[in-house]
């Protein structure tokens, strides 16, 4: 329960900002995603059916994306979490040699061909940007416009690789937070596109191509990083929930399967209701 408050805070805050609402709810939300991404890597290792915990994930994301283009909200967890249990079951074919090498290949096509489907319909304008961003995107199953990008799915693989070592996980996880730290703290990332792109003008085009998919894809937007590290770029502060994820006993609790599929997008949709109705 302590991800659901938090998440809780996290959305509160986002959704309330406009109204001054104290940035702490945001921090306390930056713990959240781990736990939850922690939660979902132990789903996956004990389900009985990937398959169908794939599939539960995917009608979720695809649900949920329904509320964001109605409601222009940006939240939508379930559609990282499917594109990290996809990865993940990619890694048991591999352990498993269960035709890994097609596999990959398909996805790997698979992802290619939807961004690249979702960065020509947003250049021709033919579709409203927020259905090609939300809904568009969440039924084609594609890593493009993920909530958190790239950059949560790998955080996601670490725990998987480290499940079953406290040391290791703790390890690999500060880490990932260090070097997080420094991406997003720092300008390091534009600063380096700056300097590639005046000192080797033939890169303009390509380089410009990697800032729009760091921003769409990789998560690390360059025109956001940067600033302040209590207001503006606090992700480092998810490494708070590194207590809790070692305090995990591996035994199961009370199942709650679809307890959380619907908690999650009502607190949102009620959150937005009372910002937009009653305040």
């Amino acid at each position: 329960m302590e991800f659901l408050s938090g998440r809780f805070h996290s959305h509160r805050h986002r959704i309330f900002y406009s109204l001054g609402m104290p940035v702490w709810m945001r921090w306390i939300g930056r713990l959240v995603a781990p736990i939850f991404i922690f939660c979902s890597v132990w789903s996956f290792t004990y389900t009985r059916d990937r398959k169908k915990y794939l599939f539960r994930l995917y009608i979720a994301g695809v649900i949920m994306s329904l509320i964001q283009w109605k409601l222009y909200i940006p939240n939508n967890f379930f559609r990282s979490l499917f594109s990290l249990m996809v990865i993940l079951y990619l890694f048991e074919c591999y352990q498993k040699k269960l035709e890994f090498g097609k596999k990959l290949v398909f996805y790997l096509c698979w992802q290619i061909g939807t961004i690249g489907i979702c960065i020509i319909l947003l250049s021709c304008l033919c579709l409203p940007e927020s259905f090609i961003v939300y809904v568009l995107a969440a039924v084609m199953g594609t890593i493009f416009n993920l909530e958190g990008g790239l950059i949560y799915v790998f955080l996601g693989v670490l725990f998987w690789l480290f499940r079953n070592q406290k040391i290791k996980l703790a390890a690999s996880f500060c880490i990932f937070d260090v070097f997080l730290f420094g991406l997003t703290t720092t300008s390091i990332i534009s600063l380096s596109l700056g300097w590639l792109r005046f000192h080797f003008p033939i890169l303009t085009a390509p380089l410009e191509g990697l800032r729009y998919l760091l921003d769409t894809v990789i998560g690390l937007p360059p025109a956001e990083l940067g600033g302040s590290i209590w207001l503006q770029n606090y992700e480092w502060m998810m490494i708070g929930s590194l207590p809790f994820l070692l305090m995990y006993n591996k035994n199961k609790g009370k199942s709650k399967k679809w307890f959380f599929y619907i908690i999650y997008p009502v607190h949102i949709v009620a959150l937005w209701y009372i910002r937009n109705y009653f305040l």
